[in-house]
């Protein structure tokens, strides 16, 4: 009895520790994990950015913009060769666009960068700096020669002027400026003949002395002779090169008829030929003669060039020095003032003049002509220039004789 008691508390006791361990077995363990969310704190770490594998940048240098240039207009008149122009004030100095030289001084602008012009008898050139300006060879030193302005070149204007040795008129009175590149004094070629030709009037309409008046018909006829026979009409300034011409003759009319605006003129238009005309300085506007308007445009067509013929058309061999001054002066301000050019040739009146007409000529003029004495040559002297007389009643034979020397 007593050896069953203990089998069964045995059994007793190995049933109580089944039934633990499968009761712990059933709840889960208490080192599980609890079940319940869990929230993560914000992280208080500023995100990092991994810098570039790439080469580091090249840092570029500051750039410096200029600031534009002031351009401050002059308000001095000046005519440059028959029309007004524009100078500016840039930096103290002044300038004028080198193309509008160019234009009036009958210049070529070959070349911006750097600036080059050129002409017949002048070559002008400005180093890449600015620094230099060379004209004809002489070379000056200067500041800015050229500055550009919204692409536009401008050169310094007074410093150019005086380096082509362009003579500057300035009137008296008005205080405006005149550069004419023809009164600038040149060296004439020696020993070439060049017939003069003296005209007055071209008209049928002959209300003074006959001989004076040309027919329209005939100074047509003789124009198509010189054009037809190679003759080269040129002007005084041409002289300066004379040699570029095989046949070279001058045409003059003298006293500014109103016949040579309305007939003359459309026949030198027809066969482009150029002549010089002869105004007296009190006459333009007055019975028989040009207008001021008339001979401006004359003096514009680049046929014509506009000449002295004194002031009053007295006898220049009579007078004494004051009044001759005064004759000559007078003259060329008169004929400026309409043209925009100075004259640089004289015309005596009536063909009288004295040693001091001469010598007083020489201050305003580089050429002084006579009515007559044939053939000019050009080793003459400039102020005693020959010339062929043409009237009414000159026919084609002897106006043709007159011209066979020519370039000879």
């Amino acid at each position: 009895m007593k050896a069953a008691i203990i089998v069964l508390s045995v059994i007793l006791v190995l049933l109580i520790i089944v039934a633990g361990v499968l009761y712990f077995t059933d709840s889960g363990s208490p080192d599980a994990p609890s079940t319940e969310p869990t929230t993560t704190a914000p992280s208080t770490t500023e995100p990092t950015t991994e810098p570039p594998t790439t080469e580091p940048p090249t840092t570029e240098p500051p750039t410096t913009t200029e600031p534009p240039l002031e351009l401050i207009l002059q308000e001095d008149v000046i005519y440059l060769n028959g029309e007004t122009v524009e100078l500016y004030e840039i930096n103290g100095q002044d300038y004028i666009a080198a193309q509008t030289f160019a234009d009036r001084s009958g210049l070529s602008l070959d070349s911006q960068e750097p600036l080059t012009m050129s002409g017949r008898l002048d070559q002008v050139a400005v180093s890449e700096d600015g620094t230099d300006l060379t004209v004809n060879g002489q070379t000056h030193s200067v500041t800015d020669a050229v500055l550009v302005h919204e692409d536009v070149p401008y050169i310094l204007f007074h410093q150019l002027v005086e380096a082509l040795q362009y003579p500057i008129y300035t009137d008296s009175e008005s205080g405006d400026l005149y550069i004419t590149p023809a009164c600038r004094p040149f060296e004439i070629p020696a020993d070439v003949n060049v017939p003069v030709l003296m005209y007055h009037a071209v008209s049928d309409n002959m209300w003074g002395i006959n001989e004076l008046f040309v027919s329209p018909s005939d100074m047509e006829e003789q124009l198509a002779y010189l054009v037809d026979n190679g003759y080269d009409p040129i002007w005084f300034e041409d002289l300066a090169y004379v040699e570029d011409y095989d046949k070279p003759v001058i045409l003059t009319f003298d006293d500014g008829y109103d016949d040579n605006y309305s007939e003359l003129y459309p026949l030198l238009q027809k066969y482009q030929v150029k002549a010089t005309i002869f105004v007296i300085g009190n006459a333009p506007g007055t019975n028989h003669k040009m207008t001021e308007e008339e001979i401006k445009e004359l003096s514009d067509s680049g046929l014509v060039s506009i000449q002295s013929h004194a002031y009053t058309h007295d006898y220049l061999n009579y007078m004494g020095e004051e009044s001759l001054v005064w004759e000559l002066g007078e003259s060329q301000r008169v004929l400026a003032r309409i043209t925009g050019r100075v004259p640089y040739v004289l015309c005596y009146p009536s063909g009288g003049y004295s040693d001091l007409t001469l010598e007083v000529g020489e201050r305003y003029y580089l050429f002084g002509l006579k009515m007559n004495g044939g053939l000019y040559n050009t080793s003459d002297d400039p102020f005693l220039v020959s010339r062929y007389y043409v009237s009414r009643y000159t026919d084609i034979y002897s106006f043709a004789s007159f011209l066979t020397e020519a370039g000879t």
